[in-house]
């Protein structure tokens, strides 16, 4: 799933109605870009506590890929940056899985 633009409570609703339904197809992992978000508020933070939730509940490796240094800032400030899996880009997140 990519994100575009800032995510705050206008459009926080629109991107839970966009990730929840990824967890009824059953998969092993969501991976969220972040790389074309330069802000995030507390709603936006909320709906990502709400995909960790479900992610945990179900079994499933949810990662939050590329987020600004702004982005990062407000995981931090909110004690959220070592509750989820971080990775600094796509850039080779899947290289070697399904090999064996």
């Amino acid at each position: 799933m990519s994100l575009e633009g800032e995510l705050d409570m206008s459009n926080s609703p629109d991107v839970r109605n966009a990730l929840l339904p990824l967890f009824k197809d059953e998969p092993t992992h969501i991976v969220v870009d972040l790389s074309r978000v330069p802000y995030v508020d507390s709603s936006g933070i909320a709906t990502f506590v709400e995909g960790l939730q479900l992610s945990r509940k179900n079994n499933v490796r949810f990662t939050l890929a590329g987020a600004t240094p702004a982005v990062e800032a407000v995981f931090d400030l909110a004690y959220l940056k070592n509750v989820f899996e971080m990775i600094p880009s796509l850039e080779g997140l899947f290289e070697g899985e399904g090999k064996a």
